[in-house]
């Protein structure tokens, strides 16, 4: 007797499923992409990388491509040659100019957005580290580690002025003031020991103002406070300074410096309106403070983004994001609004070394040591996480048009939303949900809850056409029927079919178990009312007699019928039954899930199963072969939903509302 016999499962699959796990070249595969998907949850993007492109490229399926995007979320990369890199990067205020410095002294200006090459500006002897362009977009300063600051002009490439002999040490940062009449540098000298400065230069000439020392360590960082009358500073010494221009005086002082834990600014910024200064530091923090007095307003923390040192940061246009980056290869970007993180891109193999924003906030763009500049498109990113409620959804079916979902929630609020942005498309009113459909045209959708009353609603409208009692407990199963404008819902011990033409009850079928979800195929020729305890009832649409029955090993948590109709997949205890539709014979056990859980949907070509579960995770399975060919980790919280939109695009929720897109 062979385990398939004793597992209860079809010959034919089980037979593929044993020549694929003696198929040691698959094998290493299925390792390789386990090994990748470890390595990226610890953020070592390059090993990460390394071990997803040793892949056979035969056996590359969805799993791979998840984490090829994944694991490079840019939209374009471009790469430094002879192993030089790129150090920081500055685009002009109309939008229209992208600067970029790099290792190999040189600095390219290039066409944006078409990225297309039309200087390098040479003047430098080793390695640029800092660059911006003056406020009109006329003039560029450069600062490098051959302790000489340049200032460019943009139209002609030539330099306006050259300063070398003020400088004794690499210079950290340059900027420009707001009537662009000065130039701000930062840099650092020895005497007796080390000692941190900030000085102005005339941009005419280029020629030292003015100079004012900080601490006992480089300054790193410096910004202009929008009526130009103050600098403000950062150190290595973990201190922010707000100097008077006119005077070099200390206007007020942020300072953590600490014998006993040395930290360092790396990093500064301020916001477009002037108000908020922003510091990272080699604390992993990215402090926010009043521009006007230095008082801290709040702290992003470790555990909320940066893992290692923040080196660079930049507010966009409009002032309601901010990017930061480091040593830790991530690019976070946040609203600065609602105190959130808005994205994490990933794609940089080491230190992330400048942030730059396209005019519009649509685009961002960074330099990395790792010898790449990456354009990244906001408005499309690989990955996006939004919250829809507190409680849920318990179910999320999609729009035929696949661009909307609905999201029955515990909670007193029932929408629709767009999938790819979270955005609410249609709210419903103050409405609980456990279960909802939706019709193939989208004007009708159809919800039941825990008062045990199924309600249809019109989705353009937002409002209620009808409300049917009679169900005595709550209700986890609805369906719509689109041939015949049926609503049917299981709950108690009855199935229950009503008309939305004549507002009444059509049939009370009764169920010998205690239902609780309900599918029907493609073709709605067949229902299937599943219970909890695993027992599955499936009767003609046109006869409403049970025509099979089938019984699952544990019991029943969600089901999905397969886009053909001929599968259908069961999330059963800890497990998945594959069940043949036409024979009755259960196909396949897929097991891994360490608990049980709601997620589980087919594949538009219905060659791969996704599935979502208590052990806070998402698992890919090849149906073809029997086999889970992912496992993605890194959820907080249970994955309760989970939907294919595309055979390169899902999405899975939270049992706390927060829902996660993937494009890949």
């Amino acid at each position: 007797m062979t385990l398939c016999t004793v597992l209860g499962l079809s010959y034919s699959l089980c037979f593929v499923q044993q020549q694929v796990l003696h198929d040691t070249a698959y094998q290493l595969y299925l390792t390789q992409i386990a090994a990748s998907e470890a390595l990226l949850q610890l953020n070592k993007i390059r090993e990460a990388r390394t071990y997803l492109d040793a892949c056979d490229e035969k056996y590359r399926d969805i799993e791979w491509h998840f984490l090829d995007a994944h694991l490079d979320q840019s939209k374009q990369t471009l790469q430094q040659a002879n192993e030089n890199y790129f150090t920081a990067v500055a685009m002009s205020a109309d939008g229209n100019i992208l600067a970029v410095s790099g290792s190999d002294s040189t600095i390219k200006l290039y066409v944006y957005p078409e990225l297309k090459k039309i200087k390098v500006l040479k003047g430098h002897k080793s390695s640029v580290s800092t660059i911006a362009f003056s406020n009109d977009g006329s003039k560029l300063a450069s600062g490098g580690r051959d302790h000489t600051v340049i200032i460019w002009d943009v139209n002609s490439g030539n330099q306006l002025g050259h300063n070398s002999d003020a400088f004794k040490q690499g210079i950290y940062q340059v900027r420009f003031s707001p009537d662009d009449s000065k130039l701000g540098v930062v840099s650092w000298e020895r005497s007796t020991g080390v000692s941190g400065f900030v000085k102005l230069l005339d941009v005419q000439n280029a020629g030292e103002i003015l100079k004012v020392e900080t601490d006992a360590h480089p300054a790193a960082g410096i910004v202009f406070t929008q009526d130009g009358m103050r600098i403000i500073v950062s150190t290595w010494g973990e201190i922010v300074y707000a100097f008077d221009i006119s005077t070099g005086e200390t206007k007020w002082k942020y300072d953590l410096s600490d014998y006993d834990e040395y930290n360092a600014f790396h990093s500064i910024a301020i916001s477009p309106d002037g108000t908020t200064i922003v510091a990272g530091s080699t604390d992993h923090r990215i402090h926010f403070l009043h521009a006007s007095d230095g008082r801290l307003i709040r702290r992003i923390e470790p555990w909320e983004g940066h893992t290692k040192t923040v080196k660079t940061l930049s507010f966009s246009n409009n002032g309601q994001f901010l990017a930061s980056a480091g040593e830790d290869q991530t690019i976070f970007v946040w609203d600065v609004y609602n105190n959130t993180k808005q994205t994490s891109l990933i794609g940089h193999t080491q230190t992330v070394t400048g942030l730059a924003w396209s005019t519009d906030g649509s685009f961002l763009l960074s330099t990395s040591a790792d010898g790449t500049l990456k354009q990244w498109d906001l408005h499309h990113p690989f990955a996006h996480t939004y919250t829809v409620c507190d409680f849920g959804p318990w179910q999320t079916p999609v729009t035929a048009n696949k661009k909307y979902f609905a999201a029955p929630c515990s909670d007193q609020n029932l929408a629709l939303y767009e999938i790819t942005t979270g955005k609410e498309y249609v709210n419903f009113g103050t409405q609980s949900g456990l279960c909802a459909d939706i019709s193939d045209d989208g004007n009708i959708m159809a919800t039941s809850s825990f008062d045990g009353i199924v309600r249809a609603w019109d989705v353009q409208s937002g409002t209620e056409l009808k409300a049917f009692k009679g169900h005595t407990s709550r209700i986890d199963g609805v369906a719509y029927m689109n041939s015949t404008g049926f609503l049917i819902s299981v709950g108690d011990t009855t199935m229950r079919v009503w008309s939305l033409f004549t507002g009444g009850l059509e049939r009370v079928i009764p169920l010998n178990h205690s239902a609780f979800r309900i599918a029907l195929l493609p073709n709605e020729s067949r229902i299937l009312a599943g219970s909890s305890d695993g027992a599955i009832s499936i009767f003609d649409a046109k006869t409403w007699n049970e025509s099979m029955n089938l019984i699952c090993a544990r019991g029943l948590q969600e089901m999905a019928v397969s886009p053909d109709g001929k599968r259908l997949a069961v999330f059963s205890g800890k497990n998945i039954e594959i069940w043949d539709l036409k024979s009755g014979v259960r196909e396949a056990l897929l097991t891994g899930h360490e608990q049980g859980g709601y997620g589980i949907d087919f594949s538009p070509d219905g060659r791969y199963l996704i599935s979502g579960s208590n052990d806070q995770t998402f698992k890919l399975w090849n149906l073809e072969h029997g086999l889970c060919t992912m496992t993605y980790h890194g959820y907080e919280d249970v994955v309760y939903s989970c939907k294919f939109i595309s055979d390169h695009e899902f999405f899975n929720g939270t049992s706390q509302g927060v829902m996660h897109y993937y494009r890949f």
